[in-house]
């Protein structure tokens, strides 16, 4: 397969995921399904610190494709083909289009499979949507678009990843952001990864499973051992949720050094330090 081709595989693989209602469940495809915004994308890219702040719970349409980039090439690959720097407001689709346009990678007519298509309510001013080009085939783009629907002409803020198509005169699209292929192979021989390749293999890989772990979801085999622990001030939430709850994130790993913490907390709590 060629590196578009991967690419369009992964968004495609996509398709019917449904948002979440709360911060829970985000692996699966239409489990717990709402319009609060939570999705296994955002979570993912939170983990990796992609951009300015923690988006989960915010409109992700742009997460989406972010995410289809950074899981088929990677994250230091991914950010180079789209000029996004870490930490950076790539999570908003005026901001990814100006970051194409810095290197002179968008325009408006012309668009190829893999580009990065934009939707506009104001003339270009600004970006309101965003989705992958699957394909274009006589006089229209085909997309797949995540926080749509399908519902003909754009939906943002749909709640689903879903494949549509418009013609390519549509008035609402803005441009296109072609990424940069050349950074990619066609295809990755294994024997040529190299360790610092496979440590970012690796970190991207265990970011992912960590962020499905990073929520207050529990068992209620552990209510008394939480309650405890909370009351004592043994332990405490980390960053607040969007909706303003305290973090537990009770399923992720427990290090040393926060085991030592909270052995030290309780010390000095019943008077043992």
């Amino acid at each position: 397969m060629t590196a578009i081709e991967r690419v369009i595989a992964t968004a495609r693989a996509e398709i019917g995921y449904i948002e979440k209602a709360t911060n829970s469940q985000l692996e699966g495809k239409t489990a717990n399904a709402g319009s609060g915004n939570w999705t296994k994308y955002a979570a993912f890219l939170d983990g990796l610190g992609v951009y300015n702040f923690p988006k989960n719970g915010y409109a992700w349409c742009d997460m989406f494709v972010d995410w289809c980039y950074i899981t088929t090439f990677g994250l230091s690959v991914a950010m180079k083909m789209t000029n996004q720097p870490m930490g950076g407001y790539g999570a908003g689709c005026t901001q990814s289009a100006g970051y194409y346009r810095a290197v002179g990678r968008f325009h408006k007519s012309n668009p190829q499979p893999g580009d990065q298509i934009f939707f506009t309510n104001d003339g270009g001013k600004s970006m309101y949507h965003t989705g992958l080009v699957e394909k274009v085939s006589g006089d229209r783009v085909y997309t797949i678009e995540g926080n749509t629907s399908s519902a003909p002409g754009v939906v943002p803020n749909g709640g689903i990843v879903r494949d549509k198509n418009y013609s390519i005169n549509y008035a609402q699209i803005g441009g296109y952001g072609t990424p940069d292929w050349s950074l990619v192979k066609e295809e990755e021989d294994m024997a040529e990864i190299t360790q610092d390749k496979f440590n970012e293999m690796f970190k991207v890989a265990m970011n992912a499973y960590r962020a499905e772990l990073q929520d207050n979801d529990c068992g209620n085999f552990s209510a008394d051992g939480r309650k405890f622990v909370e009351e004592t001030g043994l332990l405490v939430g980390g960053s607040k949720l969007p909706n303003g709850e305290a973090n537990f994130m009770w399923q992720d790993f427990l290090t040393r050094e926060q085991f030592a913490t909270v052995l030290y907390r309780f010390a000095q709590k019943f008077g043992l330090s």
